[in-house]
């Protein structure tokens, strides 16, 4: 029993090394965040700005706290796809932003919550459509593809989420225009003291590479068992 423990503990502990130094889940986030570069307006045509009519940010979480302003109480991938809705919004002035992304562990929808924030920053409630329904990217997709249908839109989304979400917007017959957001792995060519020791900043990162080759083994599993 003494020595199963122990097998254990020291498992863990390399684990937690391991993912500690990002090894090599730092390498693999990078380079899914990087399929799709962030979105320069000025690198499509006018006439095809025009036909753009709708810019969908999609939902992350948010944690109701009434003692702080609702900016913070969105998530930081929350925060960061409003931010980049916004942005894109104001370059074309004629589409609408439309937020989605329903109750999860908290009682408020985070559209709402979103929407909310993107108000206070300036966006007028005309400029808005809210869908409150929706939980995951699946259902997101289904909501908004009678909307959506041929034309040309933009989507935001954090850049690790990016791929699996063009993906199932592509499967649904829409045309999604990636634009990401809330990129995790930053890289400035220099080396620091946090390079040469596990830190929480990778763990986290870990964390994140787990979560996309889950959520990517989770669309395997449903396309085979469509």
């Amino acid at each position: 029993m003494h020595k199963m423990a122990g097998f254990f503990l020291v498992t863990t502990l390399c684990l937690f090394i391991v993912l500690g130094y990002g090894l090599p889940t730092r390498q693999q986030l990078g380079t899914l965040e990087r399929k799709y570069a962030p979105l320069h307006l000025e690198k499509i045509s006018k006439e095809e700005q025009q036909k753009i009519r709708f810019i969908v940010v999609l939902g992350s979480a948010n944690i109701t706290d009434p003692a702080l302003p609702e900016s913070n109480q969105l998530n930081s991938a929350s925060l960061y796809r409003v931010v980049e809705g916004i942005r894109l919004q104001r370059e074309l002035p004629q589409s609408f932003l439309i937020f989605t992304g329903g109750a999860n562990q908290d009682p408020r929808a985070n559209a709402v919550v979103a929407s909310r924030v993107a108000e206070s920053l300036g966006v007028g409630k005309e400029q808005m459509i809210i869908k409150e329904r929706p939980r995951d990217t699946a259902e997101e997709v289904k909501v908004l593809q009678p909307m959506l249908k041929d034309m040309p839109f933009i989507l935001v989304t954090s850049a690790a989420h990016m791929e699996r979400a063009m993906q199932l917007f592509q499967e649904a017959g829409t045309k999604p225009i990636a634009a990401p957001t809330d990129f995790l792995v930053k890289n400035n060519g220099q080396l620091t003291s946090s390079a040469f020791v596990p830190t929480c900043e990778n763990l986290k990162l870990s964390q994140r590479m787990i979560y996309a080759w889950a959520s990517q083994a989770w669309n395997t599993i449903n396309q085979l068992i469509q």
